[in-house]
């Protein structure tokens, strides 16, 4: 890899200034922010939970996958994660890639961190990946839980030690309850950012018997972001998981379909995974994502965590502002009372 190689995936990292910059048009536009185009259904592993794998399937063909990005970017998308399935199967991940680069895009993948070795990460850093999100849910494996901390640990060291906006999922959920903890701190320990999300099942927050534990933990996230932990689920997302898990759900209006959107490998554009959609991307024009800013009908106790993300700012601009200015300045001001007294 070359000594320029590294500086440049920190220009592609979609967290970057640059990066933000030429996105705050979106802030008043009817574009996309980002896409998620499914490369395979392929994966490496048999995890329980999961409904996003076929292995009967073949790869989605590079020459599909090049016209889906044309089209991605015609739409007006700033960034594309290729995710599967498991990416990593995909003998044309790299040219993928770079199709995707080319168009001026940023890009990355979820993975499941199994097949990743470091002459791969340098192999994608150096073409120009900026992002990479890893799952870890569990600190042992278990029966159709493998992903867990024991199998991943060398994976996220290895990751940790390259400038690429990396983070860790992990989902709250009955099996995970009482271990998120030590995962969160082991990733804070290696500095890697950690993703929280509550369970759901296609699509929707499960109902729970037990809401008091997760509530428990909601709380904690909440207090260790407020801490300065480096928790990258905003504070307005832990804001809905709390309402939602009260029993008093948030009334908001899901972005999907024109902030952000997905494309099967099958290449039908979709709001969500979870949300089908006999319509093929190739038909999509800019006008019709235009109109999609309007309700879905899905919202109430949705758990696709991405989209809440991504659609909260746009439909609850005063509730986002409200909750995330709260938070700073209760993270400022124990500093701020220290400083005036010493």
């Amino acid at each position: 890899m070359g000594s320029h190689s590294i500086p440049m995936a920190r220009a592609n990292d979609p967290t970057s200034p640059g990066a933000l910059l030429r996105s705050l048009p979106r802030a008043f536009d009817d574009l996309p922010i980002w896409a998620q185009l499914n490369i395979t259904y392929k994966c490496n592993l048999d995890c329980a939970y999961c409904s996003e794998y076929d292995n009967s399937k073949d790869h989605v063909p590079i020459d599909d996958i090049r016209a889906r990005v044309d089209k991605i970017k015609e739409l007006g998308a700033l960034h594309t994660d290729l995710i599967g399935g498991e990416p990593l199967l995909h003998p044309d991940l790299v040219p993928a890639m770079k199709h995707v680069l080319g168009h001026g895009m940023t890009t990355g993948m979820t993975t499941n961190g199994f097949l990743l070795t470091e002459d791969k990460l340098k192999e994608l850093l150096d073409i120009g990946m900026g992002r990479i999100q890893m799952s870890v849910d569990s600190l042992k494996p278990k029966d159709g839980i493998p992903k867990s901390l024991k199998t991943l640990r060398k994976k996220i060291e290895m990751v940790s030690r390259y400038p690429i906006w990396f983070r860790v999922n992990t989902v709250i959920c009955d099996e995970t309850m009482d271990e998120v903890e030590e995962v969160a701190k082991y990733c804070w320990d290696n500095g890697v950012a950690i993703n929280f999300s509550v369970v759901h099942d296609h699509g929707r927050l499960k109902k729970m018997t037990n809401v008091g534990k997760y509530l428990e933990r909601i709380n904690w996230l909440k207090n260790q972001k407020q801490d300065g932990k480096p928790i990258s689920t905003p504070f307005y997302l832990i804001d809905y998981y709390e309402r939602a898990l009260n029993g008093k759900p948030m009334d908001w209006t899901c972005q999907a379909g024109n902030k952000c959107f997905y494309v099967s490998a099958e290449g039908h554009f979709q709001f969500c995974y979870h949300v089908p959609s006999r319509r093929k991307l190739m038909d999509v024009t800019r006008e019709e994502i235009a109109g999609y800013r309007g309700k879905k009908g899905c919202e109430t106790n949705c758990g696709v965590d991405c989209v809440i993300h991504t659609s909260l700012p746009f439909s609850n601009r005063a509730d986002v502002l409200k909750v995330e200015v709260k938070r700073k300045v209760g993270q400022y001001l124990p500093v701020l009372r220290g400083s005036s007294g010493s």
